[in-house]
């Protein structure tokens, strides 16, 4: 069937309410259309502060994450330092419980002459392979000074041999000649 543009002709077709329907249909359409652009522009504007808030919260995290390593490496620098300061304490005590005393004074009684007796004796443990020695040392004569020293550089395991001090019995020392020497001690297990 085709549509005959004749209006007058019978039976009168009225199409009227069509076109109002398609006008109201085509003006709710524009309104939800303008209304649709209007929160698109909205939602444009708020994405574009969220995108920077976005930004700002990214660099702020990556700052947070250096700040957080060098804080963490320093730590870590401090654990180090304080573990290898507790470290060479304890090898400090353990060649201070590994000195063998009897060895020591066996090798000064061997080495010491026979008129010179050993007042006292404070070792040092600086090196880990050496001790460093305060002896004080009292002699019959004068000549106890040079046997003992003489016999002190004989000996390969003592080395540095230093005289500090010396009195003799007219210097008040009722004992006889009383002198002080420094020297460094290296055992034979630690060459």
């Amino acid at each position: 069937m085709s549509a005959a543009w004749n209006f007058a002709a019978r039976p009168f077709r009225d199409e009227r309410p069509v076109f109002a329907t398609v006008a109201v249909c085509m003006l709710a359409g524009l309104i939800l259309l303008g209304a649709n652009l209007h929160l698109y522009w909205k939602f444009s504007r708020q994405v574009v502060g969220t995108r920077r808030q976005i930004a700002s919260l990214e660099e702020r995290k990556s700052r947070a994450q250096k700040a957080s390593e060098q804080a963490r490496a320093a730590l870590n620098g401090y654990q180090l330092s304080s573990l290898a300061e507790e470290s060479a304490g304890l090898r400090a005590i353990v060649r201070e419980r590994r000195f063998s005393w009897l060895v020591l004074l066996a090798r000064l009684e061997k080495t010491l002459p026979p008129d010179v007796r050993l007042s006292r004796l404070s070792p040092h443990f600086g090196s880990p392979e050496a001790v460093d020695l305060d002896l004080s040392v009292l002699g019959k004569t004068g000549d106890s000074v040079v046997h003992a020293l003489a016999a002190l550089a004989k000996d390969p395991v003592f080395s540095n041999i230093e005289l500090h001090g010396e009195s003799s019995p007219d210097k008040g020392e009722p004992e006889g000649y009383t002198f002080t020497i420094s020297m460094r001690y290296v055992p034979r297990e630690a060459r």
